[in-house]
């Protein structure tokens, strides 16, 4: 069988494997041995396989990890620039690594930075459009420059979509993020009108659109209406560990809405959220969580419907969940030389 067939092969076997990480341990014993016959073509390909795998349904934190390896090897191989499928598929995950680093606290703003930076040089030498640049860099300093932040979104406004875009249905999304962050109701709506008729879609969508309305009410003391986007954004994302940010959302919400809602909720998506990685989900979730458990000191009675996948006591769990979600909105904090999370957690439901 040739190097070809045999990595043809591999690729089929690590597709039918689990997502997570079954397939991500096959696929590094395949980068392993595309590196032995130093084939660069599936050196490359394996390596994005791995990258993928790891940002759609493993640890981010690995696709971290992979990506120098990827970049190095991209650029010290002539060969694979301007060649096929390999100068899109780069760009790709390049875009994904600039919308997942920021997820990680431990990871300077200045490697950050870093990462915009070279994102931006990748998609110039290609010749593509800074749609994709300008989104992640504003998304990442709302939290942290919101002049920065500004300039980037007027910027991403004006940039044409293409094929390395993250498409129209994510560009009038992040429209409505902005613009609910700046306290621009009637902007929001009109962005959202595409998402909600089905005008676009994205698997992201309309749930994530209804996150970002969720928290805009939420925290602008209007909990009915806040309720009403958490109800319509429920059955997409209650037991799917991607979302916890929203999950975290609705804990927060129910925390004093419908307390034991807010338990059903919690006692679903408890144990994923044991098993997550990644910083910025479970600091939601656990902002969230940690809401929940205070109502819980208030109402005791509720105690009993906690479900755990442990023999700890419901307390006990409420105490160090909510010590993560001020350990998490910290860190997060001082990586971003902002307060932003530490008000998630103080003011669930807006300033007093």
């Amino acid at each position: 069988m040739s190097d070809e067939m045999h990595f043809l092969q591999l690729e089929k076997e690590f597709a039918a494997l689990g997502r997570g990480e079954p397939r991500l341990t096959a696929i590094r014993s395949a980068v392993r041995e595309a590196d032995e016959k130093r084939n660069a073509g599936w050196q490359f390909m394996f390596r994005y396989d791995y990258i993928e795998e790891s940002i759609f349904c493993g640890d981010r934190y690995y696709a971290l990890i992979m990506f120098p390896e990827l970049l190095k090897h991209y650029e010290s191989t002539p060969e694979l620039q301007g060649t096929g499928d390999y100068p899109h598929l780069m760009l790709i995950a390049f875009k994904w690594i600039v919308e997942a680093a920021p997820e990680f606290p431990q990871i300077s703003r200045a490697e950050i930075d870093s990462y915009f930076r070279e994102f931006k040089k990748q998609l110039r030498r290609e010749g593509k459009s800074l749609s994709a640049y300008y989104m992640k860099r504003s998304l990442f300093y709302l939290h942290v420059d919101l002049d920065i932040a500004s300039k980037c979104f007027y910027r991403f406004l004006d940039e044409p979509l293409d094929d390395s875009s993250d498409g129209i249905a994510l560009y009038y999304d992040q429209q409505v993020m902005y613009y609910l962050w700046f306290g621009e109701i009637e902007k929001a709506r009109k962005a959202a009108e595409p998402i909600f008729r089905e005008q676009v879609r994205s698997s992201a969508l309309p749930q994530s659109t209804h996150h970002f309305f969720l928290r805009y009410y939420m925290t602008h003391k209007n909990l009915e209406e806040a309720e009403h986007y958490a109800r319509l954004a429920e059955r997409r994302v209650n037991g799917n560990p991607y979302y916890h940010d929203c999950i975290g959302s609705m804990l927060s919400l129910y925390a004093r809405l419908d307390l034991p809602h807010a338990i059903r909720l919690f006692n679903r998506n408890y144990p994923d959220y044991l098993e997550s990685r990644n910083p910025w989900l479970r600091v939601y979730f656990a902002i969230g969580a940690a809401h929940m458990f205070a109502a819980l000191q208030e109402q005791p009675e509720y105690y009993a419907a906690v479900r755990l996948p442990t023999q700890q006591a419901p307390a006990a769990v409420g105490e160090a969940i909510t010590a993560a979600a001020k350990e998490l909105a910290e860190k997060f904090d001082t990586r971003n030389g902002t307060d932003d999370y530490m008000k998630m957690y103080l003011y669930p439901y807006g300033e007093e």
